[in-house]
């Protein structure tokens, strides 16, 4: 063996090496190399939702499937937050369906007092799965005010499907602002946005990755943030009633959660 190695030349020899030594080092980068931080949606303040826009039981249509025909992609059992005056609002279907978008503005007094827009959407314009809703240039939500927004279906026995949440519209802090300036990426921008409690703009960044109308890896970690959040609010809840509803939100989105695991990309 000695003999063998005294004839390969001195220059390959070092060649070889220096090969081997990058090569290592590489893999060594790569092992070393952190991964992406997942969305941390833990909002800390909760306030929880007018009277009047608790979600009720639904089962959806009649002869639905598992899935519930509608859940919306938002805070249900407290007050979501949105930096944004035209926020995208995200609903999960199981089937296509007749729609209508309802947003309405808090006045002082707690109640409903405006209209903001009701949107219908031809059952052609909707898919199985998930299903967005912007509003138009000419419109615009004010920081400081609480609004409702809702999903009605119009199932084919002639009865109503309604889902509904609250938000909160408020300022964008400056510091904010300065995270975002230099990032494009939008899974990075999903985790910012989650990070400083705006569900609305970290669902909006995460549905931009994947394809449309299904869950990719960083909105289905926004979910399952949620589900956590409400796990926590059910250790703490005493009044029955509220009890099951905060359950029921856990498991409509934990069955969106099971039946989108195939679909991922």
């Amino acid at each position: 063996m000695m003999h063998l190695m005294s004839r390969i030349p001195v220059k390959f020899t070092i060649k070889l090496t220096n090969r081997r030594l990058l090569s290592g080092l590489l893999l060594s980068s790569l092992i070393l190399l952190p991964t992406a931080a997942l969305a941390n949606y833990s909002p800390q303040r909760r306030n929880p939702p007018k009277e009047n826009t608790r979600v009720g039981g639904s089962r959806g249509c009649p002869g639905g499937e598992n899935i519930p025909l509608t859940v919306l992609l938002a805070p249900h059992t407290f007050v979501g937050k949105t930096a944004s005056v035209r926020p995208t609002l995200a609903w999960f279907a199981s089937k296509p369906e007749k729609t209508e978008i309802h947003l309405y503005e808090f006045g002082t007094n707690n109640k409903m007092h405006q209209t903001i827009a009701i949107a219908k959407i031809h059952k052609s314009q909707t898919r199985a799965g998930i299903n967005k809703f912007k509003l138009p240039p000419n419109k615009a939500l004010t920081a400081g005010k609480h609004y409702l927004w809702q999903v009605l279906v119009q199932c084919t026995d002639g009865s109503d499907l309604i889902q509904k949440a609250e938000f909160e519209v408020v300022q964008k802090p400056r510091a904010l602002e300065a995270q975002l300036s230099n990032v494009t990426d939008s899974s990075q921008r999903a985790n910012i946005y989650a990070q400083n409690e705006l569900w609305y703009e970290a669902l909006d960044e995460a549905l931009k990755i994947y394809r449309q109308g299904k869950l990719g890896k960083i909105d289905s970690e926004l979910i399952k943030d949620l589900i956590v959040v409400y796990k926590d609010e059910l250790k703490n809840e005493v009044r029955e009633a509220k009890k099951q509803d905060i359950q029921k939100q856990i498991s409509n989105l934990q069955a969106i959660l099971n039946d989108n695991i195939s679909l991922k990309k």
